[in-house]
């Protein structure tokens, strides 16, 4: 049942994409882990459940009738990173942003993480938009780390992954929590995505 109401998921991607005009941006949301992946746990709080509502709120207040923003989940699904990484693909949109929640056993570690992989095909475009999103989060572009996260090089498009904040330091906790903290967050990526 969950295979089934996994590839119903992505053939309604699918389908929306066909329905997009041929001037139209795709913009895609992954979201980092779902179901049976919890992701990083603090006490009740799971990353799945954060990087979920934020990737809804970035969808809800997102404005612009030239881009589409998809999400690669929309419930607390599983979907494998090879699935993932296929279904971007298909998608074939403008680049996609991964959306993850950090956790440290040195609570007082804080702070937004942009990551790229060298090994991504548009590696020079995953650079600039990991500036824009940097830029957007006020961070210096030195800290921009690179990682061969499956995510980042399986796709054939600019890719970037950002870890939004820790869920062990008690300041970022409320701010991925809150809706006022997730709406910045989502308010920060929609500036990326709304970048001519």
């Amino acid at each position: 049942m969950k295979t089934l109401l996994k590839f119903i998921g992505i053939a309604l991607l699918t389908f929306t994409f066909a329905f997009t005009g041929a001037n139209t941006k795709i913009i895609v949301i992954d979201i980092g882990h779902g179901e049976k992946d919890s992701g990083a746990q603090f006490e009740n709080i799971s990353e799945k459940d954060v990087v979920l509502s934020i990737a809804k709120k970035i969808q809800e207040n997102h404005r612009n009738n030239y881009t589409k923003v998809l999400l690669t989940r929309s419930s607390d699904a599983f979907l494998s990173l090879e699935d993932r990484a296929k279904m971007i693909n298909k998608l074939n949109p403008e680049f996609v942003i991964s959306l993850h929640a950090n956790l440290h056993e040195d609570e007082s570690k804080s702070g937004t993480e942009i990551y790229i992989s060298e090994n991504n095909k548009e590696i020079e475009k995953s650079k600039q938009l990991a500036q824009n999103i940097a830029q957007s989060f006020d961070i210096a572009n030195s800290q921009i780390k690179t990682a061969n996260f499956k995510i980042l090089k399986d796709v054939n498009c600019p890719s970037a992954l950002v870890e939004l904040g820790f869920l062990s330091n008690a300041e970022d906790r409320k701010m991925l929590t809150s809706e006022d903290g997730q709406l910045d967050f989502a308010k920060k990526i929609l500036k990326v995505i709304n970048k001519d």
